[in-house]
């Protein structure tokens, strides 16, 4: 080989193949230089084409992604939107089943009012219908220990009357005798008089007690009636309690 470096026709473009002039003079080595130029010239155009088609491909890719991405998003939005509608519905089923538990309850409580207001008139009816019973039947035993005083006194008159017809000789006798009857009669009269002021002063105070004791198991009645609807208003309010409510997203 030469010592001196022979210059390649090959400068990295289309020269050796637009220059026919020197194709047809060139030697071995130039026909050799030649085809490296003609094959890296479709090297070259491949390369071009692989690199279109690659950015055709990335470029499909990005508006795939971008596709897919505002697809999701838009799924997304939809699912939100059927979400927080979903949850405005269950809302208002809840309001709703609230609203008419509320209506339940304040009906509940007014016939549980209109009851207890009729228990009481009626316990109010049964006890003045009971004073007139206990008072019909003061008046009527009045009445009768009246007439008893009445016929006791008429016998005691006719037999007077009889004694006088008998025995006119034993008049002061008798007299005297009367007088004494007369001043153990009057005793017994006041020991009766007393006796029946006492009968009366217990049947007055049995019925105060009475009256009392009824009073007090009426009372006794209400509060058991109220502590048993505090109670059970307790138990609803706790076992209806609502979760917390689903934030949307």
């Amino acid at each position: 080989p030469s010592a001196t470096p022979v210059p390649s026709q090959y400068p990295g473009t289309l020269k050796v193949l637009e220059d026919k002039h020197v194709q047809n003079n060139s030697t071995e080595f130039d026909k050799a230089d030649s085809l490296r130029a003609v094959v890296f010239q479709n090297w070259l155009e491949k390369k071009r084409i692989f690199l279109l088609e690659l950015r055709r491909i990335e470029k499909k890719k990005a508006e795939n992604l971008k596709n897919n991405i505002e697809k999701e998003e838009a799924v997304k939005k939809a699912e939100a939107i059927a979400s927080f509608e979903a949850w405005k519905k269950k809302k208002r089923r809840e309001a709703k089943k609230l609203s008419e538990k509320k209506k339940v309850e304040e009906l509940k409580k007014k016939k549980a009012a209109e009851q207890n207001e009729e228990r009481t008139e009626a316990a109010q009816k049964a006890f003045e219908k009971w004073k007139e019973r206990k008072a019909e039947y003061l008046r009527e035993q009045s009445r009768k220990e009246k007439q008893s005083e009445r016929i006791r006194k008429k016998k005691e008159e006719e037999l007077v009357a009889e004694k006088k017809r008998d025995s006119m000789s034993a008049v002061e006798k008798w007299n005297e005798k009367k007088a004494e009857y007369m001043k153990q009669k009057k005793v017994e009269k006041i020991l009766e008089r007393r006796k029946q002021e006492i009968q009366q002063a217990k049947k007055e105070e049995k019925n105060k007690k009475a009256l009392e004791e009824y009073e007090r198991w009426l009372e006794k009645k209400e509060k058991t009636e109220q502590l048993e609807k505090k109670q059970k208003k307790l138990q609803a309010v706790h076992a209806d309690e609502a979760p917390s409510p689903w934030s949307p997203p």
